[in-house]
């Protein structure tokens, strides 16, 4: 089993102490380093070189948005899941749009957390249920009845691309998708990889927000 090394960042001294509870659970991460401030984070990140980086939003000097932007610019490798109790839009889209893999409440459970975090090590998104949804709901709102049509944004996808595009719009994993469409799950993050490429995108989250604001699904 890989190790995943993980850096959390978060202000709060109670949170950070039960996140390092949390992550003793899974025998295959090791935490490299805690930060109370998205600034010793950035130099940690640095330092210490994660495989995960596990953020809150609202920390002093660099909040975790602007921590997110910096350090996936210079660490490209990096997977970054906010871990936060922000349930706006506007911050999801803009974590999305720093290069976070993964947007989780902090009322997640311990094995939603590590479960976001392995997801994420894997290069698959992770949300809480009620994210994904407000991220649907809001991007059919701003699109509305003027969105553009698929014809007018035509993409070389598949039949069976597009059925399992689809199921990423509704934030199905690989295993699940796999399951409901009798694949192997290694034919599945296959297809998934063409989605993204032929989306000209880099994570599942967004080909779902793509797919919902073009008309695809």
């Amino acid at each position: 089993m890989d190790t995943i090394r993980v850096l959390v960042a978060d202000d709060e001294p109670n949170y950070r102490s039960a996140l390092q509870k949390v992550l003793k659970l899974a025998p295959e991460i090791e935490l490299v380093g805690m930060a109370a401030d998205g600034r010793e984070a950035f130099d940690l990140a640095q330092e210490t070189e994660p495989d995960v980086l596990l953020t809150d939003i609202n920390m002093p000097y660099l909040n975790g948005l602007q921590l997110t932007n910096r350090l996936t610019r210079i660490m490209p490798e990096l997977q970054v899941v906010i871990l936060t109790v922000s349930e706006d839009s506007e911050d999801v889209f803009e974590a999305i749009r720093s290069g976070a893999i993964g947007y989780i409440l902090k009322d997640s459970t311990p094995k939603d957390v590590i479960e976001a975090i392995r997801e994420a090590m894997r290069g698959e998104s992770r949300m809480t249920p009620r994210i994904a949804k407000l991220v649907i709901e809001d991007f059919r709102r701003l699109v509305g009845a003027g969105r553009p049509t698929e014809e007018e944004h035509f993409y070389e996808l598949s039949k069976r691309e597009r059925e399992m595009l689809q199921f990423l719009a509704e934030g199905k994993k690989n295993k699940e998708i796999a399951d409901a469409l009798s694949l192997a799950e290694k034919t599945v993050k296959n297809h998934v990889s063409s989605i993204l490429r032929k989306l000209h995108v880099n994570t599942r989250t967004e080909a779902a927000m793509k797919a919902v604001r073009e008309g695809l699904v």
